[in-house]
């Protein structure tokens, strides 16, 4: 009797520790990677007679760049996360949070509740709309000039994965390259 006890508890214990090691394998297969910056909104400073004016002078004097990155009130981003489950027990997500940065410079950061169960073997993509306003994006403006509107959004920060009612956090980094030139010369021939 006191064996088959022992044989019982031995067994529960090794399943819970089977299922114990299935989900820790399956929460450290989980990537978070910036995939895709799929729209970019400039939103611009409102255009007067003078403003227009001092645009235009800057143009014609060579300083296109800093001309346009100057009107600028803010950018609305989508940025595109893929989450991707590699494991082999779905894994549930429920929050993602992150510092934003461009062109290594940091300018704020983002929350997003996902409330999501990746499936094993199953990527999801998840876009997150980030508005970053001119006051955040002032201390980025000389580097975007200087890359001549070519941005690096770089994004690193924690997915947090909730196993048995706690939340664990995953870190992850990832960065996207994009040009910001065309979207602000499109606002602007909109307005003009």
């Amino acid at each position: 009797m006191k064996k088959t006890i022992i044989v019982i508890a031995a067994v529960v214990i090794a399943i819970i520790l089977i299922i114990f090691s299935l989900y820790a394998y399956s929460y450290s297969k989980i990537q978070v990677s910036l995939v895709d910056v799929s729209s970019i909104a400039i939103e611009l400073e409102t255009l007067s007679w003078d403003v227009i004016l001092n645009l235009g002078i800057e143009v014609l004097s060579g300083n296109w760049i800093e001309a346009a990155v100057s009107v600028i009130s803010g950018i609305n981003l989508e940025l595109v996360f893929a989450l991707s489950n590699n494991g082999l027990l779905p894994v549930y997500i429920p929050e993602l949070a992150y510092d934003l940065s461009l062109n290594g410079i940091s300018i704020g950061n983002g929350f997003s509740e996902i409330n999501t169960t990746i499936d094993p073997g199953d990527t999801k993509e998840i876009p997150i709309m980030q508005i970053i306003e001119k006051n955040n994006l002032s201390p980025a403006i000389e580097s975007i000039i200087n890359s001549e509107g070519i941005v690096e959004i770089g994004v690193s920060g924690t997915a947090y994965f909730e196993i048995w009612g706690n939340s664990i956090p995953v870190p992850f980094e990832s960065t996207q390259q994009v040009s910001i030139i065309d979207e602000i010369q499109n606002q602007l021939e909109k307005v003009i």
